[in-house]
C-alpha cells in the first residue's frame, strides 16, 4: 500500500486553501475566494474540482481549520463524504502538539495554531510567524516551544477597502510596493501609505516583540501578501506558502495513530 492521502483545508476570511498530501509530499494546492455562505454540496463541488483538475486521487483522510464558523459544518460534512471518515477540525479536543500560553486557548484561530506547529517543526523555537491575509497576524512561539501569543492587525486588503470607502476619489488598486515613499501621484501615495505602512508596522512589531521576549527569533511569513510586504521589510523572512497546510498535516498525524 502507498502512503495515505490527506486533504488539508484552511478556511480563512478571504481565501480557502486546499492541499492534498501523499505521506509528507504536498502533491498540489488550490485556493478559492471564501464565500459568505456555502452548502455541503458546494464545498464538495469545490473539493472535487480541485482533485479532478489536478488529476489527484480521493483522500483517505481530511483535516481542516476554520476562522469562519458559519462555513465549518458544511466543509466538515463535505470532507467526511470525500474521505469516508469524520474530518478532524483544529480546536478544543484535538491534540495540536504545541503547548498554549494563551489565557483562553480556544480563542486562538486554528490557522494560527497550524502555522505555529509547522514553524516550530521546521525552524525550531523561538520563532515568529506573520500571516498576511485579511488580517495580518503575528504568532509567537517562545523559547520553550509554546505558543506564547501574538498580535492581530488589519491586513492590506482591509486597509485598502477602508480607505476606498472613506475617500470617494480613491479606488481600490493593485497592492504593490511603490518606488519611493513620497508618492507624486495619488496612486503612488496610496501604495506608499498602504504597502510601506504595512512594512513599517511589521518591522516595528517584530522589534517590539524581540525586546519583550529578550531575544531575536526566526521570522516566517505566509499568506497572500507575504512577498509584497517582505520584499520591503528591514527584517529577513523565510516565506512559506504551505505553512498552515504543513501544520494541519502534522496535527492530523498526531491524532490519527
Amino acid at each position: 500500500m502507498g502512503e495515505p492521502t490527506v486533504l488539508a483545508v484552511t478556511i480563512e476570511n478571504a481565501e480557502t486553501t486546499l492541499g492534498l498530501f501523499a505521506g509528507d509530499e504536498l502533491l498540489s494546492t488550490w485556493s478559492v475566494s471564501t464565500s459568505a455562505n456555502i452548502t455541503a454540496d458546494e464545498a464538495m463541488q469545490c473539493a472535487w474540482t480541485f482533485l479532478n483538475v489536478k488529476d489527484l486521487p480521493a483522500p483517505d483522510d481530511a483535516i481542516m481549520c476554520s476562522v469562519v464558523p458559519a462555513l465549518t459544518a458544511a466543509w466538515s460534512e463535505a470532507l467526511a463524504t470525500l474521505s469516508g471518515k469524520r474530518a478532524l477540525i483544529v480546536g478544543p479536543g484535538l491534540k495540536s502538539g504545541i503547548a498554549m500560553d494563551y489565557k483562553d486557548p480556544g480563542q486562538v484561530g486554528g490557522d494560527r495554531v497550524a502555522c505555529a506547529v509547522a514553524a516550530k517543526a521546521i525552524f525550531g523555537a523561538p520563532v515568529i510567524v506573520v500571516d498576511f491575509g485579511a488580517a495580518t497576524t503575528f504568532t509567537v512561539v517562545g523559547e520553550k516551544g509554546s505558543l506564547a501569543g501574538g498580535a492581530i492587525a488589519p491586513g492590506l486588503r482591509v486597509s485598502m477597502e477602508a480607505l476606498s470607502g472613506a475617500a470617494a476619489q480613491l479606488t481600490e488598486t493593485d497592492l504593490q510596493a511603490p518606488t519611493q515613499v513620497v508618492g507624486r501621484t495619488t496612486l503612488d501615495a496610496v501604495r506608499a501609505g498602504i504597502v510601506l505602512g504595512e512594512t513599517a508596522k511589521v518591522d516595528g512589531l517584530v522589534e517590539a516583540m524581540w525586546d519583550e521576549l529578550g531575544c531575536e527569533t526566526a521570522l516566517v511569513a505566509t499568506g497572500r501578501w507575504a512577498r509584497v510586504v517582505c520584499a520591503c521589510t528591514h527584517h529577513e523572512f523565510e516565506i512559506r506558502d504551505d505553512l498552515a497546510l504543513r501544520g494541519l498535516l502534522a496535527i492530523r498525524n498526531a491524532n490519527r495513530k
